[in-house]
Order: structure tokens, then sequence, then C-alpha cells
């Protein structure tokens, strides 16, 4: 087929792609799209049918792009040259740039990690936690030779707590009576954690023996099963911070968390049960307020979404 067939579709990406990741010498004789849900990034997403003609006959691969940060290509190709299990294999023809630009990857399906409210299967939190360990535990002290890698700190957290997410949602919450009703021994504790995460989170992220490559926006949207597998995705607000900072969204309480610190100390990094206890709750805190957001907008839409706030106020004041 003549690469006029191709026009529409980003046909330098997908040779590279294959070529690097599926099959060194298959050449591409067909390109179809398909379908594909957005994710909760806003990035463009486009899934591509691919077949290919190689040494081997022909065959078919699905493969993703979408539009991706310096940070997120750059940190795509930290993770798969480290041959990270839980990352899908991604390729970008200009991963060092500072501009946006397109990032293929492997396409692993639509089955997503069931949030925290589902039932969850223990194999679920057993391959989750394997995966986020390995990750952490390879990039442990190794951030501050990334240059191009954000570090968090207190601003970051001031910024997602009182103007990004929480303290307008909040406010939204407080102004409805029904709220103050069946949620009001909850909102000074919450005030009070609100006024002093910021700090805590800076003191968090400035202990430099826990400062690791982090994903920061760990949520099922995220987290792909396959293959008896957990896969991380939408690498877009990657940062070196602490590690307890992408623990407590998916394992949501510290008998969770408690499979992750197994599996870390399983790759050599052994932290004492009531040192990870304190920190984990800490980072708790900061992730209930970051994310009860939702929670509360739909709540004001929906009172059957009283759960999903009972589960992040719980996160803050437990």
């Amino acid at each position: 087929m003549h690469d006029s067939a191709f026009a529409n579709f980003p046909l330098a990406l997908l040779e590279a792609t294959v070529a690097r990741h599926v099959a060194t010498g298959a050449r591409i004789v067909a390109i179809e799209p398909r379908p594909i849900g957005a994710g909760l990034s806003g990035a463009a997403v486009r899934r591509y049918q691919v077949t290919l003609d190689g040494p081997e006959g022909r065959r078919a691969v699905r493969l993703v792009t979408k539009e991706a940060s310096s940070a997120e290509r750059r940190a795509v190709a930290l993770l798969n040259g480290q041959g990270q299990p839980s990352v899908p294999f991604g390729h970008a023809l200009d991963p060092d740039g500072e501009a946006p630009a397109l990032l293929c990857l492997e396409d692993l399906g639509d089955e997503h990690r069931p949030s925290s409210l589902s039932p969850i299967p223990a194999e679920v939190f057993r391959r989750e936690a394997a995966g986020l360990a390995a990750i952490h535990a390879a990039n442990l002290g190794g951030t501050q030779d990334l240059g191009w890698l954000p570090r968090l700190g207190r601003e970051a957290v001031a910024e997602a707590i009182e103007r990004a997410f929480f303290r307008p949602a909040w406010e939204r919450a407080l102004a409805e009576p029904d709220f103050r009703r069946d949620f009001g021994a909850a909102i000074a504790p919450v005030e009070r954690h609100a006024a002093a995460v910021a700090d805590e989170m800076a003191a968090l992220h400035a202990e430099d023996d826990a400062v690791t490559l982090v994903h920061t926006d760990i949520n099922p949207s995220n987290v792909l099963l396959r293959g008896g597998r957990a896969y991380f995705v939408d690498w877009q607000d990657v940062h070196a911070g602490s590690l307890y900072v992408d623990l407590p969204h998916h394992f949501d309480t510290l008998a969770r968390a408690e499979v992750y610190r197994v599996a870390l100390a399983e790759r050599g990094v052994a932290i004492p049960p009531g040192h990870f206890a304190k920190r984990y709750r800490i980072a708790a805190r900061y992730t209930g307020l970051r994310y009860c957001w939702w929670a509360l907008d739909a709540w004001r839409e929906d009172r059957a979404m009283a759960p999903w706030v009972a589960h992040y106020l719980a996160m803050i004041t437990g």
C-alpha cells in the first residue's frame, strides 16, 4: 500500500514504534482506527489496529497515540529502559524536546482497575503493589540526576488543595444545608487538616530517603489490567517526590498499603511499620483532600454519591 493511503495517520511514529518494540523489519500494510474512550487527563488519544508483514508472516497489533509532555515522554523512555514490567512500551520521535509531541504506546485494552468502593480481589492489590514498588525502588535516590523531572514541594500541594481541587468544591458543598446536616461532624477536622497539609507534605517530600519518581495521579483511569498484571499509564503529572504520595488513592487503608510495604521490602527497601504508617497517614490526608472534589460536586447533583463523600472524608480524618 502506498504511503499516500496513510496520509491521515502518524506513519513515521507508528513505523518507529513497531521497529523498536514489536517486530524489527516488519512493514506496515494497513492502519485502521479503532474506538477508544477518553482519559481523565483530557489528552487526545487515538487507537489503531496496525497490520504488519514481516519475516514471520502477517500479524496485527494495536497501538495508541496521545499528545504527551516532555516529562511524560522522558518518563516512559526511562521506565522502558529500566525494563519496568508494569509500564507499557512507548516511543516518541522527539523524546527530549520541550514541546508537547505525540507518544505511541502499547495498547493494553480497556479493563481498568476497579474503584475503591467496588469489590477488589486481593490479587489485584498484589499485582499493583508489585508494579509500583518496582518503579519506586528502581528510582529511589536517583531523581537528582533527572534535570527534566520537577520536584514536588509545598507550592504544588497548596495549589492543588487551595486553588485547583479541594477548596472550591468544599466551599460549594458547605453552602448546601444537607451537607452540614449529613457530614457536619467532619467539617472541623477537615478544615484543620486542610490548613496543615501543605506543610506536612512539604516535609514529606523533603525526606530524601523516600524521594523517587512518582506518578502522582494514580486512579482507576490510569491503571489498566491485562494478562495478570497491572499497568500504570498516563504519566503526564510525573514528578520527583515522596513514594507515599502514590499509595493512598488505591491502597486506601493502612492494611491494604501493607501489601506495598512488603513488596518494597522484597526489592531491598525495608521501611519499619511504624515509620511507614506515620507517613502513609500524612499522604492519605493529602490524597483525600486532593481527590474529594469530584465526589463533593457529584453529591450536589445526586445524593446517592454520599458513600464516596464519606470515603474521602474518612481518608482525611481517619
